[in-house]
C-alpha cells in the first residue's frame, strides 16, 4: 500500500506538471512545439540513445569487480539483463531498481541477495560522489548565469530558518530512534534481531568490496566511462535542435544535472524532466516552447529505450539460465 501510494503521488505530480505547462499554451505555442519536434535531427538522437545503451553495458561490466571480490562469478549477459530489469523497475516504483536487479540475480544465479545488494549500495555511493562533483562543476562553470535561477529556487536563507530548525529537530528525533533500534538489533537475542544482524553482515560484506576488491583501477575506469557516456549522450542530444546546438558545455552540464535530479524527484521524470530542461535552456536564450519540446523528445527516447531493453531482458533472463536451473532440478 505504501509503495502504491508513493507511485500514485509521484505520477499525480508528474501529470500535474504537464497540465500546469499545457494549460497556458496558446495555439501558436503548440504549433511552435510541433514544428520543433518535426524539425529535430533524429540521427543525433539515435546516436544519443546508442551511447546510453553503451553506458548500461559499462555499468553491467563494472559490477563484475565487486562481485568477484565476494567470489561471485556472473557472466556479462546476466549482469546486463539484471541492470536493465532494474531500470524498468525504477520506472514503475521509486528506488526499486537496485533491489530488483539483485533479486533477479539472486533468484537465477542462487547467490545471497544481501551480498549482491551490498555491492550495489557501494556502487551507488561512488555514483553519488560523481554526481555531486558534476553539480559543483556545473554551478562553478555557469554561476553567473545560474545565480538568479538558484536564488529564485532556494530564496534567501534567513527566510527558511524556521524550516531548518524543524528539520533539525526531526533529524535529532530520527537519530535517537535509529540509535535505540541499533542497540536492540546488536544486543537482543530475539529471532528478528538475529536475522537482521545476519542481513546486515551480508550488506557490509558487499559494501566492503569496493575497498578490498582487486581491479580497483578497472572499476573506476568503468565508472568514468559510465558518466562520460551520460554526458556525451546529452551533448549529442543538444545537436538535434538548431536552437540548442550552440548552448555552451556548461549549460549542457547544468541541464544534465537538473534533468537527472528531476527523475529522482518525480516518478521516472514524467512531466518534471521536460520542465527542468526548459527552465535551464531558457537561461541560454532558447524559447520555452523549443526547450519543452526538446525535453520531451529526449525523455521519450531514453524512456522508450529502457522499456524496450528492460522487457527484452525479462524475456531472455530465463533462457540465459535455463541450463543452470535444469541442472539444479535434476540434482534434487
Amino acid at each position: 500500500m505504501k509503495s502504491a501510494l508513493q507511485v500514485l503521488f509521484s505520477l499525480t505530480l508528474g501529470f500535474f506538471l504537464i497540465w500546469f505547462i499545457y494549460k497556458d499554451l496558446t495555439e501558436e505555442d503548440k504549433s511552435n512545439m510541433l514544428n520543433s519536434v518535426k524539425g529535430a535531427n533524429y540521427w543525433w538522437l539515435l546516436g544519443s540513445m546508442l551511447v546510453a545503451v553503451l553506458s548500461h553495458v559499462f555499468r553491467a561490466y563494472r559490477w563484475k569487480y565487486p562481485l568477484e571480490a565476494l567470489d561471485i562469478k556472473i557472466n556479462l549477459a546476466n549482469r546486463f539483463a539484471a541492470v536493465m530489469i532494474g531500470y524498468i523497475a525504477n520506472l514503475a516504483f521509486p528506488r526499486l531498481g537496485e533491489v530488483t536487479r539483485c533479486a533477479v540475480l539472486s533468484r537465477y544465479q542462487k547467490q545471497p541477495f544481501e551480498k549482491l545488494f551490498g555491492t550495489v549500495i557501494a556502487e551507488r555511493v561512488v555514483d553519488a560522489v560523481i554526481l555531486l562533483l558534476l553539480i559543483i562543476l556545473a554551478v562553478v562553470m555557469q554561476y553567473s548565469i545560474l545565480q538568479q535561477f538558484l536564488l529564485d529556487a532556494f530564496g534567501p536563507l534567513e527566510e527558511k530558518v524556521q524550516t531548518f530548525v524543524l528539520l533539525g529537530i526531526a533529524g535529532v528525533l530520527g537519530l535517537v530512534a535509529v540509535l535505540v533500534g541499533w542497540q536492540f538489533i546488536t544486543r537482543s537475542k530475539h529471532p528478528f534481531a538475529l536475522k537482521t544482524r545476519e542481513k546486515i553482515a551480508g550488506l557490509v560484506d558487499g559494501f566492503a568490496t569496493i575497498k578490498n576488491m582487486k581491479g580497483q583501477v578497472q572499476f573506476y575506469f568503468h565508472t568514468m566511462m559510465i558518466w562520460g557516456c551520460y554526458v556525451l549522450m546529452f551533448v549529442l542530444s543538444f545537436q538535434s535542435f538548431p536552437e540548442t546546438a550552440d548552448v555552451p558545455f556548461g549549460g549542457i552540464l547544468a541541464s544534465f544535472v537538473l534533468g537527472g535530479l528531476s527523475i529522482v524527484a518525480v516518478q521516472g521524470g514524467l512531466g518534471a524532466y521536460p520542465l527542468a530542461i526548459m527552465l535551464i535552456l531558457s537561461l541560454y536564450g532558447v524559447s520555452e516552447n523549443t526547450g519543452y519540446a526538446f525535453g520531451w523528445i529526449v525523455w521519450t527516447i531514453q524512456t522508450a529505450m529502457i522499456i524496450l531493453l528492460g522487457f527484452i531482458s525479462m524475456l531472455i533472463m530465463p533462457l540465459l539460465n535455463a541450463s543452470s536451473n535444469l541442472a539444479a532440478d535434476e540434482s534434487r
